[in-house]
């Protein structure tokens, strides 16, 4: 079976810095990965070429069997990659609800209605529908943040790249943000998921594959990660030599 989506060779290069080295990598549909590594490690980059926002210095990249370097990030929504961003992105003098329809009108065939009424379902299912027509200004950093799941989720998206999505945000509301994740991913979709939080890494995903310098060091159970010397070396270093 053909992966849902396909890296081969990757390589992105700020300058004289090799930010990812000749990456391989396949992620077949319905996965949930998790995507973890020491800050600087690429992860974040990886996910900016994947979802258009950066080109590549080298390799190939293949969705649902067809290239997708160099198209740009609302084609590839359009082809069914949704994308959270680290730092939570919202257009905050709009209301909620204008941000969702901003998302459900990309599609030019979208019917207002029909968007409007999606919208106000996923609202309300990620308990911001009260919420739909203050500013998005006004909503906390974890209501920004659900905000932002909502509006991939009016994508209809096939694979989600989430870049920390529990950053900031309390023990209650990640438990919900959890909840939600296994819920997308128990329907089909595909997500990919930086995060630091470990615990949520090897609560939610079966595979965890490992960044460190550009290079991948580990891909493997959660299990086997957190046994892998490598890994340990790569997040402890000289601490961990010492212990």
């Amino acid at each position: 079976m053909t992966p849902q989506l396909e890296i081969s060779g990757l390589t992105k290069r700020f300058g004289g810095l090799t930010a990812l080295s000749h990456i391989d990598m396949a992620v077949d549909g319905g996965e949930m990965l998790g995507l973890i590594g020491p800050n600087g490690s690429g992860k974040t980059t990886l996910l900016n070429i994947v979802s258009g926002y950066y080109d590549a210095n080298g390799g190939t990249l293949s969705y649902e069997g067809a290239p997708i370097l160099g198209r740009s990030p609302h084609e590839l929504a359009r082809l069914g990659i949704g994308r959270s961003f680290q730092v939570t992105k919202v257009f905050r003098r709009l209301s909620v609800l204008d941000n969702m329809m901003v998302a459900g009108l990309s599609d030019w065939r979208a019917h207002r209605k029909e968007a409007e009424e999606r919208a106000h379902a996923i609202l309300k299912d990620l308990t911001l529908d009260r919420l739909a027509h203050a500013p998005a200004s006004s909503l906390s950093g974890g209501q920004a943040k659900l905000l932002e799941f909502a509006r991939i989720m009016m994508l209809t998206p096939k694979l989600v790249l989430l870049d920390e999505p529990f950053g900031g945000v309390h023990p209650e509301l990640k438990r919900f943000m959890h909840d939600h994740i296994r819920a997308w991913n128990e329907a089909g979709v595909t997500i990919v998921l930086i995060s630091h939080d470990m615990g949520s890494i090897f609560g939610l995903c079966r595979r965890v594959v490992t960044l460190s310098y550009g290079d991948i060091i580990c891909d493997g159970t959660p299990e086997e990660t957190r046994n892998d010397p490598a890994v340990l070396d790569a997040y402890l270093g000289d601490h961990h030599d010492a212990a």
